[in-house]
């Protein structure tokens, strides 16, 4: 009976652990307060009497980014410890991208957030791959919706004849993100026979991989 006990609060913890998101907030609300120091699984709050209508309010979206890079995109983020404090405890996040013809969100993953992903304007490309390796892909235009799983890699990519624009909402107060050329951008870096041999390359290619997506000084 005591096996049989211990088994099933394994099984429970594992549950609660698989299923477990951002903590459900216990007031009204907390507003970030972004000059405080203090460092804990989040934000600190500033004094509820200090809120403001201006902290639940967001602008940030109104203008468009500047496209002009090599992927031609631009990000416009709406986050609780960035620019959008009155979202602090409430447990997601906004992402606005603006794409250029042929612009690409390349491939990542949010670690710790799901993404519905909205379009705005133009034609995307939106796609993502699951732990089997297996492609759900499709085109959106203007009025669509699409969800990204959570932790699964996934890309946006404009294939209008012009500019582009998406929302995202992330059910996550601080999603993470990671591209998939991140073992190529480890600092310090992989060993180059790690990677030549996990990607069937020559030590030379993952050298000029590592070189190409090494992280600006």
């Amino acid at each position: 009976m005591a096996k049989v006990l211990v088994i099933f609060v394994v099984v429970a913890s594992l549950v609660a652990l698989a299923s477990a998101s951002d903590a459900d907030p216990i007031n009204d609300y907390c507003v970030a307060d972004l000059a405080s120091k203090i460092t804990i699984n989040g934000l600190a709050c500033k004094p509820a009497s200090s809120a403001m209508s201006e902290d639940f309010a967001f602008r940030g979206f109104r203008k468009d980014g500047d496209t002009n890079n090599p992927l031609g995109i631009a990000l416009a983020p709406g986050f609780a410890g960035i620019n959008y404090p009155g979202l602090n405890t409430l447990g997601f996040a906004l992402a606005k991208f603006n794409y250029a013809k042929g612009g690409l969100v390349p491939p990542h993953t949010h670690p710790r957030a799901a993404e519905v992903i909205y379009v705005v304007k133009g034609e995307v490309h939106v796609g993502f791959v699951d732990t089997a390796g297996k492609l759900f892909a499709t085109s959106l235009k203007r009025g669509d919706f699409f969800v990204f799983p959570k932790g699964l890699v996934h890309f946006q990519l404009n294939v209008g004849s012009g500019h582009a624009v998406t929302i995202s909402v992330l059910n996550g107060q601080n999603p993470g993100v990671q591209f998939s050329t991140a073992v190529f951008a480890a600092q310090p870096s992989i060993d180059t026979s790690v990677l030549a041999r996990a990607f069937q390359l020559k030590d030379m290619d993952v050298m000029d991989l590592q070189t190409k997506f090494k992280p600006a000084a």
